[in-house]
Parts: C-alpha cells; structure tokens; sequence
C-alpha cells in the first residue's frame, strides 16, 4: 500500500508531500479491531517494505511496530473516536516514526547527510498525514458497512 501509493504520487505529482496511508490503516485496525490484529498489520507491512526497498533488513517492521506502539500509548490519553484525537494521535504516530527513521540512519546509515531536507516538505506531510486521518477512517468505517451489510444480504454471516 506505502510503496504503491510512493509511487502513484511521485508520478502525479513530482516533488510533492507524501501521506503516509499505512499510519492511518495502522490507527484504523488498532480502534476497530485491536491491537493483535495492528500488530500483524504493521508487522505484514514492514516485511513487505523492507523486502522491497533494499534499505537495513528490518528497518521497516521495527518502524512501523514503533508507531504502533506510539498509537497504543497515546490513545490511552486521546480519544481515537473522534476526529480531533485521529488527527493527533496519528500526527504524533507519523512524528515520532519519522525523526526515529532520521535518528537510525544518522547512526547506522554511514555519510548520511541532510541535504535536501526542507522543512516545508516534512511539516506539510504531517499536516497531510494527520488532516486525511478522519476522512480515511470515514471511507473504511463506510467500506466495514457496505461488506457487513452485503455479506447479511447474501447469508455469509450469521445472526448473533
């Protein structure tokens, strides 16, 4: 999901702030379905993303397990219901991961330098990030409906 949507958007739209949709989905299965079912999530993804990127072998799954664990313990303080709390926990979530990810390459990645670091690029893909939380879980709160309702209508789920 991260490497494909890296790429729609690096070819729509060069040079432009990414949102990083796998902070969102993390959050999303962490409220709905529970930590166990985030944990194998990010873990699913991770691998899939140190598989593909050729960087630290398990880079990735410990990132993403990081954020996972940033959104366990911050939405024990604020209200992952609300669309204010998605904003800022998944804000704090994205932060956390990405000055981590700078921290680890600093130490391990060897004449890593911050060239072209631009402070506009990394504040506006928190705000994207953070601001499209809501309107994702909105559309997958929508999608969980739609296949409840479809899967009552064709007799795949039982009455309880």
């Amino acid at each position: 999901m991260s490497l494909i949507g890296a790429q729609i958007e690096e070819r729509l739209l060069p040079g432009a702030v990414g949102v990083d949709f796998v902070i969102i989905v993390v959050a999303y299965i962490y409220l709905r379905s529970g930590a166990t079912q985030a944990g194998l999530y990010t873990l699913l993804q991770g691998l899939f993303l140190d598989i593909y990127s050729g960087g630290f072998e398990g880079l990735f799954v410990f990132l993403y397990l990081f954020v996972l664990g940033v959104i366990n313990v911050s939405s024990r303080i604020i209200h992952l219901d609300n669309p204010r709390g998605q904003i800022l926990v998944v804000g704090m979530a994205w932060l956390s991961k990405e000055l981590l990810f700078i921290l680890i390459l600093m130490v391990l990645g060897q004449g890593f330098v911050l060239d072209n670091f631009r402070p506009w690029h990394f504040a506006g893909a928190i705000v994207g990030t953070s601001l499209s939380a809501p309107i994702v879980f909105y559309l997958l709160d929508k999608l969980r409906l739609f296949i409840i309702r479809a899967g009552h209508r064709e007799g795949l789920f039982e009455e309880s």
